[in-house]
């Protein structure tokens, strides 16, 4: 699976969702498996994608938010994590996809495990792993929010369209999406 493909199960899971992506690999994954649509893609700032991802779930609790982290995003921003957990909105799903790997620096490896679901569940939050397309769409469609689904893919080529945006270009747009 590759992560353009895993961003791509999240779509057809939550079509109507608003979608925050970190930097990087999911950015690029997710501007290319939505035609690059009107999503939250967070440029320059490793580590606040599930941070800002709260924000949007509590400023529209009426829809589902979905968090489409990369996992060294979810390395740096880990506190975020209990935020979720203490805050609990109903309305948020973080994904994290995983290849162990910073890739869009140079695929260094992580050096971490790939524990993201069992610290979610530890912190008391419903999480689950996927490792295929099928089971990523049908896991988040299923699962429990607030919860956490860990999409380990092993794909690694570049998903796609730079992940660097225009900011002031990327919240009209998602400032538009989110309030239809």
């Amino acid at each position: 699976m590759s992560p353009t493909e895993a961003v791509a199960a999240l779509l057809r899971a939550h079509p109507g969702a608003l979608f925050v992506a970190s930097l990087g690999t999911a950015t690029s994954a997710l501007r290319a498996a939505s035609g690059d649509g009107p999503h939250l893609y967070m440029g320059g700032s490793m580590g606040s994608a599930l941070a800002v991802a709260l924000g949007v779930a509590g400023k529209r609790p009426e829809r589902p938010v979905v968090a489409v982290l990369g996992d060294g995003e979810a390395v740096m921003g880990a506190g975020s994590l209990w935020s979720l957990a203490g805050i609990r909105p109903a309305n948020l799903l973080a994904t994290v996809l995983v290849d162990g790997h910073y890739t869009i620096t140079g695929g260094q490896p992580l050096a971490v495990p790939t524990a993201f679901a069992d610290v979610a569940r530890t912190l008391g939050l419903p999480a689950e792993v996927a490792a295929s397309e099928a089971d990523a769409e049908r896991l988040a469609r299923e699962l429990p929010t607030p919860g956490l689904l860990e999409i380990r893919y092993d794909e690694r080529t570049w998903p796609g369209p730079s992940p660097f945006v225009d900011p002031p270009v990327v919240r009209a747009r998602f400032e538009a999406a989110a309030a239809s």
